[in-house]
């Protein structure tokens, strides 16, 4: 059947009548591969030569579901008045969930919006300024309150598990110069994004706006500003020994890896300047043992991005300087990536600016308009040190949906001229694209009128040719797909995802689930209609092998006790449920990504965290930390929170 467009629900869709509905229970099932989509394009020549749709019983969504309740899910989007310095857990037992499995050793953590009150967190009795208004209940003031969870303030959510039955949890702010400031005058400051949220329309294709996760992440004006609000809420990343959060479009903050206090914004050692617009995003290449990042500075009519690469000991690998400046057509709005062998793979959407409105505003819904009818670009940019020395560019072939902000779950070389990629793909075409008011959506109507359409599907390129063949995996709607990062930029068998109570309709992360993309199975563990589950993180059991042989933690909200807990499942039976159950004694907003370290230096005891934390507590007190000196140092263009990072080695 051929199609000139069709919406994405057309191509990848749930038979409604067909779909089970069960409540609260696990089920395993099988889809059937799909007739793919296959596509010859090249930059210049981007028509559509070839297509085939197949029936929409050929790509079943299959799974258990749930009377999701969205009063429960939007009662987590409240502001963390404190902090959790340390506490030590331990399993509930609830729902027959046994103790904590003693072969799981090491830290997980995770960011997050968790500020959406403005100024919620007052500055030390010891401070010279306070504010003049204090902090007031989420709701009460709305001129405090964010207008999309992604504009509230960080925070970081850190569990080590020992291996004794415990767990021990704290969870901070990040203090950001942002945070710092608003908490000063007790009020929100930082409002340029508010007309993007208000506004919404059709400039970002239904995904301006998008929950949980917005494309339209910050205001376009460049370097440090009022206008752009650095929230370092969107991921967590540790790495050497050191713990880093990111947003997208500024520097990443760097953190004490035991008490989560923020150390200070880190130039990487005097990688970046200090207004570089850092990316939100890392690819791990499990091979060689290196963590990539990006950078982009864009401008209305092209863009230039960075790779760096960066070895065990967080330092520029020695080939080609450690990164690869490239420069890329148009406004390249990009969040995510992947890594390869030899290559660093993005998406670049197609976007147009509003010449005068970008040079006047900059504000992202009236200077910025995704093309539904246009191509996505796919950049395959060669690393240093590759094999492969030439960038090749190909415009992915238009089937109905537009390839926009693609969320990467891995990707791999299958051989010399074929890369697979495996991606979290989303149509905005039946949102709004307007965000709503706090605590936004309180009805499934509401959130399928703000959110997206996703689903897991896969892209493979044939680069000599400049073949693009697209397949839908699943319909079922999937958001914060993972894997076992043992094989990150390697070939995957399994993927972990967080998925919606509705089958393939639009719903909020709520389930659990893996996917095998060999056998073409999946399974799934369906919460209670009150609970929700955000971003899975795969964790290794201890000296056990397999790409499956491990946990996949989640933090699950539950709406009806109003508290958050660590759902710790068997990734080799997903549909038993947790094997445990860790209370964290407060309630862990709705956040995004994270990571875990299974590293033998993240075992830290519950003395060693708790000192730390009280250490951190004393020296905020006293106001002025020695991280705060904006000064450079010794002409080396360091900040002072950047010396541990560049002299590491000298440190121990």
């Amino acid at each position: 059947m051929r199609f000139t467009s069709v919406a994405l629900s057309a191509i990848c869709l749930l038979d409604a009548a067909a779909s089970w509905a069960f409540h609260h229970q696990a089920q395993t099932s099988s889809y059937h591969r799909p007739t793919t989509t296959t596509t010859s394009v090249s930059p210049t020549n981007t028509a559509l030569t070839a297509s085939s749709l197949q029936s929409e019983a050929d790509v079943s969504s299959d799974a258990p579901t749930t009377d999701t309740d969205m009063k429960a899910y939007s009662s987590a989007y409240k502001t963390v008045f404190e902090e959790l310095p340390c506490a030590v857990c331990k399993a509930s037992g609830e729902g027959g969930a046994g103790p904590i499995p003693s072969d799981l050793v090491g830290t997980y953590f995770r960011a997050g919006p968790a500020m959406f009150s403005a100024g919620s967190i007052v500055p030390p009795k010891t401070s010279l300024i306070q504010p003049k208004a204090q902090p007031v209940p989420d709701g009460q003031d709305m001129d405090r309150m964010v207008l999309h969870p992604f504009d509230g303030d960080g925070a970081v959510l850190g569990v080590t598990f020992g291996g004794d039955g415990t767990a021990v949890a704290r969870f901070r702010y990040v203090r950001t110069n942002a945070f710092n400031n608003e908490r000063k005058k007790g009020r929100k400051v930082y409002t340029a994004m508010e007309s993007t949220r208000e506004e919404g329309g059709p400039s970002g294709g239904g995904q301006g706006n998008d929950f949980p996760v917005p494309m339209y992440r910050h205001h376009l004006l460049p370097g440090l500003n009022k206008k752009r609000k650095n929230t370092s809420n969107t991921r967590v990343v540790y790495w050497a020994k050191k713990l880093l959060t990111l947003w997208e479009g500024g520097l990443p903050y760097k953190l004490d890896s035991l008490a989560l206090s923020t150390e200070g914004r880190s130039q990487l050692g005097g990688v970046l300047k200090e207004k570089d617009p850092f990316g939100g995003a890392a690819a791990f290449d499990s091979a060689k043992d290196r963590m990539l990042f990006y950078s982009v500075v864009q401008e209305a009519s092209s863009s230039k991005l960075t790779v760096y690469e960066f070895n065990s000991k967080f330092r520029l690998v020695p080939e080609a300087g450690g990164k690869v400046e490239v420069d890329l057509p148009g406004f390249a709005l990009i969040s995510d990536f992947a890594v390869t062998e030899n290559y660093s793979v993005f998406v670049q959407p197609p976007v147009s600016t509003n010449g005068m409105q970008f040079l006047m505003s900059k504000d992202p819904a009236k200077s910025l308009l995704v093309d539904q009818a246009g191509q996505a670009l796919l950049h395959l940019i060669p690393r240093v040190g590759s094999k492969t020395k030439a960038q090749k560019t190909i415009a992915i072939p238009l089937d109905g949906a537009s390839d926009t902000d693609l969320q990467f779950c891995n990707a791999f070389e299958a051989d010399g001229d074929t890369i697979v990629m495996d991606v979290i793909r989303s149509d905005g075409r039946s949102a709004t694209g307007k965000s709503l008011s706090w605590p936004w959506a309180t009805s499934i109507d509401e959130y399928s009128r703000t959110a997206s359409k996703k689903a897991l599907w896969r892209y493979t390129i044939q680069i000599g040719k400049g073949k693009v063949t697209k397949e839908c995996i699943d319909n079922l709607q999937a958001s914060f797909g993972v894997i076992n990062p043992a094989v990150s930029g390697q070939k995957h068998q399994y993927i972990y995802a967080a998925v919606g109570g509705k089958g393939g309709d639009v719903a909020p992360p709520q389930g659990v689930a893996k996917f095998n993309v060999d056998a073409g199975t999946k399974e799934i563990w369906m919460p209670q209609g009150y609970e929700f589950c955000g971003e899975p993180m795969f964790a290794p059991k201890k000296s056990a092998d397999g790409e499956d042989a491990g946990y996949v933690l989640s933090i699950l909200f539950n709406g009806q006790t109003n508290e958050s807990e660590i759902a710790i499942l068997d990734a080799q039976n997903i549909p038993a449920g947790p094997v445990s159950r860790v209370p964290l004694g407060m309630v862990v907003p709705h956040g995004y990504h994270g990571c875990f370290s299974a590293t033998e230096e993240t075992g830290w005891t519950a003395e060693e965290i708790d000192r730390r934390a009280k250490l951190a507590d004393k020296m905020e007190s006293r106001g002025n930390m020695w991280n705060e000196v904006k000064s450079d140092f010794s002409g080396l263009g360091l900040r002072l929170d950047d010396i541990e990072e560049y002299f590491g080695d000298f440190f121990g």
